[in-house]
């Protein structure tokens, strides 16, 4: 476990002291339960603001008549059709 040092209101303090004397937790787990306690809060209220991914799908038929040759090559011989299927 790493060892830090860190700054805490006077208030605050005095409210985990109050806690850590009920609990009769060594102050630093107390501090490091209460702090991922917070932290999981915080990430979870940015997970849920995040909107859901929606997928839409809907049947995709063809576009041409396979069975009409001349639509086809219409299709080929267009400027934006991709180079690489010729």
């Amino acid at each position: 476990m790493a060892r830090t040092t860190i700054r805490i209101d006077d208030p605050v303090l005095r409210d985990l002291k109050l806690l850590q004397r009920r609990e009769k937790k060594p102050l630093g787990q107390l501090a490091s339960e209460l702090l991922a306690e917070a932290l999981g809060r915080r990430h979870s209220a940015a997970r849920v603001s995040e909107p859901p991914f929606v997928w839409h799908s809907q049947p995709m038929g063809p576009t041409v008549d396979f069975g009409d040759k001349e639509a086809i090559q219409a299709i080929i011989d267009r400027e934006d059709f991709p180079e690489f299927f010729k």
